[in-house]
Order: C-alpha cells, then structure tokens, then sequence
C-alpha cells in the first residue's frame, strides 16, 4: 500500500510539473486585461527593473518549419503572451489605465517582430540544403534585435511613467502594425531553391 501511495504521489509530481508552460499566441487576444497576468512578483523582474515595478509582461517569438518536398516548406512564426510568467501588482497601481496600455506595447512589440521576420522569410530565397540554418541565424538576430527594442521602450518611458514620450511609443507602434498589416498570417511558404 505503501509503495502504491509513493508511485501514485511520483506520477501526480511527474504529470504536474512536466506540463508546458501556458502561453498565448498573440492572434488569439482580443481584450488583453490585468486577469491575464497570474504570475506571482518575480524577485528576477525587480532587481533588474526597480522595486517600484508596477507590471511585467512577457512575451516571445516562436518558430516551427515543416518540410513537405525537397522544395517545398513552410514556417510558422508567433507571437506569444506568457500569462504564467507576467504578472501585476493590479489593482494597486497608479494610472492602471495607462500601466495596462504600456503592456500591451510590450506583446505588440513582439507582434511588429514576428511581422517583421515573416515579411523578410517571405522575401528571401532559402536553398533547400541549408534554409533551415539560415532561418536559426534570422531568428536569433531578430531574437537580439526584438530584445534590444523592449529595453529601449522601458528606458524611454520609464515604463509608462512618461506619458508624452508613451504618447509617441503608442503612435510608433499602432504605424509598425498597419504597416506590417500584410504580414498577419503565421505560416509563410519558403522559397526554396
């Protein structure tokens, strides 16, 4: 009985933390609001941030390539929300209305970089031997990049806190969407060679 118990406690942990984390492709968010975040306060968040720190969102690209024939693949470029990782200290912020838009700034952001990296997958010629090395390579420089313009829209509005300079972020990212606007569809056909 004993050991049952312990087999039964070993395949309820195993199941329990062998899950995937939960995450959300960014097409599928209509009203992105505070009760997505269920993350706890992340000690890691506040010591590179602030303790002062309000909110933080996390995001991240994601890509899967399946190759149908020898010229013929496709890749399926995301966006995507990590709920179980974002987290707040809603509703015990100042200017939640502004905090909640100045998080959204951050999964669009991620969305303009997903667009970003589809327009230029869509463009490219790949040859068949090699594309799936040249697409790591694209990835992880527009990866770099995506990171590096995060860090810049914190520093530039002190996240939020600076209402003209989010003001003009908004502005930026609302273009960078419609601009991109053809680039919604997450799976793009290579053209292989």
């Amino acid at each position: 009985m004993k050991t049952a118990i312990i087999l039964c406690l070993m395949l309820v942990h195993s199941v329990m933390f062998s899950q995937d984390p939960v995450v959300i492709e960014y097409s599928l968010i209509h009203d992105f609001n505070w009760d997505m975040f269920e993350g706890k306060i992340n000690k890691r968040h506040l010591d590179e941030m602030g303790h002062n720190t309000g909110a933080v969102t996390v995001s991240s690209l994601s890509y899967t390539t399946l190759q149908t024939g020898p010229l013929h693949a496709s890749v399926n470029i995301t966006a995507r929300f990590h709920p179980e990782e974002s987290w707040t200290r809603y509703p015990h912020l100042k200017n939640e209305k502004e905090a909640l838009k100045h998080e959204e700034g951050h999964l669009d952001i991620t969305e303009i970089y997903a667009r970003r990296i589809r327009k230029m997958v869509a463009k490219a010629r790949f040859k068949s031997e090699n594309y799936k090395d040249d697409l790591r390579e694209l990835f992880r420089e527009m990866a770099q990049k995506h990171k590096d313009e995060q860090i810049k829209y914190d520093k530039e509005t002190n996240h939020s806190i600076n209402k003209e300079v989010q003001v003009r972020w908004n502005a930026w990212i609302q273009k960078e969407l419609n601009d991109l606007s053809a680039y919604t569809d997450q799976e793009i056909q290579l053209n292989l060679h």
